[in-house]
């Protein structure tokens, strides 16, 4: 027999297989996700109810076009989003609505003081991330995303 003074490298043993770590990090994904639902549409709704709403009942911003103060609200005809601005815009401004519901140009009705109703009909209850863009005669005057908030139950929990 021979011997060698040469070490002999032994490559630890892996305590976790790339199999075990994959399905271990899906499960806690899955886990999380389950776990972070409830708690995000909690908030959604304390946002609900906190946030200024106008005349309609629709969520109330105030928004700066060109430098002057105004009032948009996000309110709902029916199942259809509309939006008020105030002061009302000038002739020919569209509002541009994109949401997870699809997209859609809303234009100004005079008569009815509002852009919209919207064609698209989306649950008037539920609470849409929403991107917006004022447009008049092809430019944009004004530009965000707010969040549409769905009609506010005033007789559930408490009022204030």
């Amino acid at each position: 027999m021979s011997y060698s003074d040469e070490p002999v490298l032994v490559t630890p043993a892996r305590r976790w297989s790339a199999k075990t770590a994959i399905i271990a990090a899906l499960v806690l994904t899955l886990v999380g996700g389950i776990i972070y639902i409830p708690f995000y549409q909690k908030n959604l709704d304390h946002e609900a109810h906190e946030v200024r709403r106008g005349p309609n009942q629709g969520s109330l911003y105030d928004i700066s076009i060109n430098g002057a103060p105004h009032t948009l609200e996000l309110g709902w005809i029916a199942p259809a989003l509309s939006a008020v601005l105030t002061p009302a815009p000038g002739p020919g401004t569209t509002l541009e609505v994109a949401g997870d519901f699809g997209r859609e140009t809303l234009s100004w009705s005079a008569e009815e003081n509002r852009f919209g109703p919207a064609a698209t009909r989306i649950d008037p209850y539920a609470h849409h991330k929403v991107k917006l863009t004022l447009r008049q005669d092809g430019r944009i005057l004004w530009s965000d995303t707010l969040w549409a908030y769905g009609i506010h139950d005033s007789h559930a929990g408490h009022g204030h």
